[in-house]
């Protein structure tokens, strides 16, 4: 009986997570469309893009407990533009309570460090943007040394997954069982959920490399699903170009490491760079 009520969560966690009814899915397509186009306006104090500092510092836990994945790796975070009209230009980043008034400085790329402070803990404080509410994507970012410029580690975007289960970074329709599914420990890597990243350009193909061992990824894989159930809820629209999915219980199932690299063939390289790997050494 146990067994049964434990499959039974499982295959509602994964039909609910990261998507939505039917009916619901509808509803939101019909009240997205026509598309209007966005500008962006600097947030007021009550309308501002941010994100719980304590759940930031809950993903920073997750980050210090398992950075085996990632080894000689730092957790920077990283944000994105989630709406046509945002700019990017002039961010301002700060922590901020009735208490608090943190100052944090973003890198060029847009990533920054999140310090700990016990007495913003104290003061309920958030990570908080100079721009309106959902205009950004929030992501984590962690890089090996070593990984070269046009690839990620496989073990660094599943640590990236645990950071973003526990900080609070998915977006996702905020149901019981999709909250339930970001509480489970290890849900990265235990229910085949396809998470969502993004490359540094746009995307033509990736192959999937671990020592002698070769797959190009499925087509399927990037630029996200063509008919996304819940298009308001999604902040990886904008830049679908640039998306690839991950399966984590997939890839390591089927035996690829956490040295796993994905090398990313992008959409503007020349002609003669482009590579024609074929998927030996088993699919993805």
């Amino acid at each position: 009986m146990k067994s049964h009520s434990a499959k039974r969560w499982l295959a509602l966690a994964m039909l609910l997570c990261l998507s939505a009814s039917p009916a619901r899915a509808a509803a939101d397509r019909a009240a997205t469309e026509p598309a209007i186009p966005v500008v962006e306006v600097p947030g007021t104090v009550d309308d501002r893009d941010e994100k719980s500092y304590r759940d930031i510092l809950a993903g920073m836990d997750v980050f210090d407990r398992d950075r085996d994945l990632a080894p000689g790796a730092s957790l920077r975070f990283r944000v994105w533009p989630r709406q046509a009209g945002v700019s990017m230009d002039g961010l301002v980043l700060q922590i901020a309570g009735a208490r608090t008034n943190i100052p944090v400085s973003l890198a060029a790329d847009q990533t920054f460090v999140v310090p700990r402070h016990a007495d913003a803990v104290n003061d309920n404080a958030v990570v908080q943007f100079n721009r309106k509410a959902k205009s950004l994507a929030w992501r984590a970012d962690v890089r090996s040394p070593g990984v070269p410029p046009n690839a990620r580690r496989l073990g660094d975007l599943l640590l990236e997954c645990k950071v973003a289960m526990a900080g609070d970074l998915l977006a996702y329709v905020h149901h019981p069982i999709n909250v339930m599914v970001t509480k489970l420990e290890n849900a990265c890597r235990t229910i085949p959920l396809n998470m969502f990243f993004f490359a540094d350009r746009p995307v033509f193909s990736i192959t999937l490399v671990d020592g002698e061992r070769r797959a190009v990824m499925p087509a399927a894989m990037l630029h996200g699903p063509t008919a996304p159930m819940m298009p308001s809820q999604e902040d990886w629209m904008l830049l679908r170009e640039r998306v690839f999915m991950v399966k984590f219980k997939s890839l390591y199932d089927k035996g690829w490491s956490d040295a796993t690299l994905l090398r990313f063939d992008y959409m503007d390289d020349e002609p003669s760079s482009v590579t024609q790997a074929a998927p030996a050494g088993g699919q993805p």
